[in-house]
């Protein structure tokens, strides 16, 4: 009976074991990301490890059960085996989930969430994620994830050197592990009540910070593993009847009389340079409500065109903000974009194809690896037919983790342009405002750096294109791929951290004024092609930017938000909560929700058929 006592506090201390861990990753991230954790009250502080406690036990207990069921041989097998396999096992996980829990932690300011299957596309291409983190971070890193992974050892061996078995149990002690398997099956679950832990138990605040503080990482990585997230879901708000008929009346209401605004010299084709800066956010540029003198050539080139105002990105990720602005494609709810589904991407409405049937030789510039996050297949499917990429420059010009500096890679493009036949697009996308901004001769190494860095080679590209031949007959687009969140510390939730700029200047641009309509990365398609005047393809996620509609989606992980002039929320779909922003005029708000939950639905129905 002695050994048999000894065994139930062997596992009770176990449970304990993996509630420790999680208490003290909890702590460290509070600590780490401490800009955030100081909007928290100590009150508040405490709740996140009360309201966490429950999934804390629940994960705790999934990890318990390899250990139990290995017990159920202690009859037979001798302690001392058991004990060394458990011991084994649970070093293993130690060391997964303090890596994970490293990477959670890390990625939160940017990310604006905690860990999610949105780091697997990632470990897709384990270059990417290497060029996030100089070499010293990642020697700190892993000096830390030793530190934590001994100390753990320690701790587990402090707390199982007074319950050592010398000899093998008796028979009754399987009926032991049988009554605690039964309490480690109503630990996982979350109790007995009818609905089973999920992850809006641990939420408790209408401060999305504490909520995500109180939250395991582990139980909703997994969680969303079983669960098969890389699966876009359905979101059914409607039948489908009642979806595809607000849908119809959308687009018919998208048939506006729209100005052309793009006036080339004696009717010639008329030249398109489409700039992608990398993370660049409203938060940054004066003109747009951000921060004062960061971008000053942005600043200067926005009183020389057409600037708009209200221009969200649709995702707030790379992948996520190409496929919309060259493939009109919006992000969805979930880690996933349509990146990852080629067989999805064929029948897509691509930028590019608009201008190779106009007989444009079309080009796409990337100064990074362009097989991250699948871009390639983008590239390739829409029909680019020069690309180059950070392997087609001298093994000297790679002199950032990402690949190379804007500077750089301007003046590829400057000289590749003097030889290239007119008409021409060329899309050409930056790396050197993207984590860790490790920009060469910067020694700081800050988004505000990084930013002001790629403003400057900015400036002086445009300076030389329009000392150039080409400058008159050529229309230069200046946007971002997604925004920011953690410069200025902005929610994943509200819309100002999808706040991109978006510029149109060049010869053929004849007036400058700022354009106050709301739109999203998708419209560039259709407003682009309207503005060349020739005939866009019918599709519903796109719409001009000089007509009357006024909207823009985008999407995280957990849900989406809408805005437009009279009406923004975010839903969060995991909790079932939305959360106003503001609402401007209450008589439109019900058909704006109706149809902003239509548009949504409609997108995730499109692509289960694709």
């Amino acid at each position: 009976m002695k050994n048999c006592i000894k065994l139930l506090i062997f596992t009770i201390k176990y449970l304990a074991f993996w509630i420790a861990l999680f208490f003290f990753f909890r702590t460290f991230f509070l600590l780490y990301n401490y800009q955030f954790s100081t909007e928290l009250s100590l009150l508040e502080i405490l709740k996140t490890f009360r309201y966490g406690f429950t999934v804390d036990l629940s994960m705790a207990a999934y990890l318990s059960i390899f250990p139990v069921f290995m017990l159920f041989f202690s009859p037979v097998v001798r302690p001392n085996i058991l004990y060394a396999i458990i011991f084994v096992y649970s070093i293993i996980i130690l060391t997964g989930i303090s890596i994970l829990g490293l990477f959670d932690i890390g990625l939160y300011a940017d990310w604006g969430m905690r860990l999610s299957t949105q780091l697997l596309p990632a470990l897709e291409t384990p270059k990417g994620m290497l060029a996030c983190v100089t070499p010293v971070q990642l020697v700190l890193l892993l000096l830390v994830e030793i530190a934590i992974v001994t100390g753990f050892i320690y701790l587990y061996r402090f707390l199982f050197k007074l319950n050592k078995i010398q000899d093998k149990q008796r028979w009754y002690a399987v009926l032991i592990l049988v009554i605690y398997s039964g309490f480690l099956f109503i630990t996982m679950r979350g109790g007995v009540q009818t609905t089973p832990v999920n992850l809006s138990r641990a939420y408790f605040s209408t401060k999305l910070y504490a909520n995500h503080t109180a939250t395991n990482p582990y139980w909703s990585f997994f969680y969303r593993l079983i669960n098969s997230e890389s699966k876009v879901k359905e979101q059914m708000f409607m039948d489908s009847h009642l979806c595809d008929s607000i849908m119809r009346c959308s687009i018919q209401g998208k048939n506006d009389e729209i100005p052309i605004l793009i006036k080339p010299d004696n009717n010639e084709p008329v030249n398109v340079i489409l700039i992608i800066l990398e993370s660049f956010s409203n938060k940054a540029i004066e003109p747009l409500g951000g921060e004062p003198d960061l971008t000053p050539n942005f600043n200067r080139l926005a009183q020389e065109g057409i600037l708009f105002k209200n221009f969200y990105a649709t995702g707030n990720r790379s992948d996520k903000g190409i496929a919309s602005l060259l493939a009109a494609y919006p992000a969805m709810i979930g880690s996933y974009s349509i990146l990852y589904f080629p067989e999805k991407m064929k029948h897509l409405d691509y930028l590019s194809p608009y201008f190779n049937k106009k007989n444009y030789k079309t080009h796409y510039y990337y100064a990074g690896e362009i097989e991250f996050y699948n871009t390639k297949t983008l590239v390739l499917q829409s029909g680019y037919e020069h690309i180059v990429s950070v392997t087609d420059f001298p093994a000297s010009a790679k002199q950032q983790n990402w690949g190379v500096p804007d500077a750089i890679f301007y003046k590829r493009i400057t000289d590749d342009l003097e030889t290239f036949q007119t008409p021409f697009f060329l899309v050409a996308y930056t790396i050197s405002s993207h984590t860790p901004y490790d920009i060469p001769g910067i020694p700081k190494r800050n988004y505000e750096n990084a930013v002001s860095y790629s403003d400057k080679c900015l400036g002086d590209f445009v300076e030389k294109l329009k000392n150039s031949v080409l400058w008159d007959n050529t229309l230069l687009i200046i946007t971002s791929d997604h925004g920011i969140r953690s410069f200025k510390n902005t929610s994943i939730s509200e819309p100002l951290t999808y706040q991109i700029p978006m510029l149109w200047i060049g010869g053929v641009i004849d007036s400058a004024f700022v354009n106050e309509n709301t739109g999203m990365q998708t419209d560039l398609t259709t407003t682009l092609v309207q503005q060349l005047q020739w005939q866009p393809n019918p599709n519903p996620f796109s719409k001009n930017l000089f007509g009357n509609s006024s909207y823009a989606f985008y999407f995280n992980t957990n849900g989406y938000g809408f805005v437009s002039p009279e009406l923004a929320y975010y839903n969060d779909i995991e909790t079932n909560r939305i959360k106003n922003f503001y609402i401007t005029n209450e008589q439109q708000k019900d058909s704006l929700l109706r149809f902003s939950e239509a548009f949504v639905n409609y997108l995730h129905s499109d692509f289960k058929k694709r």
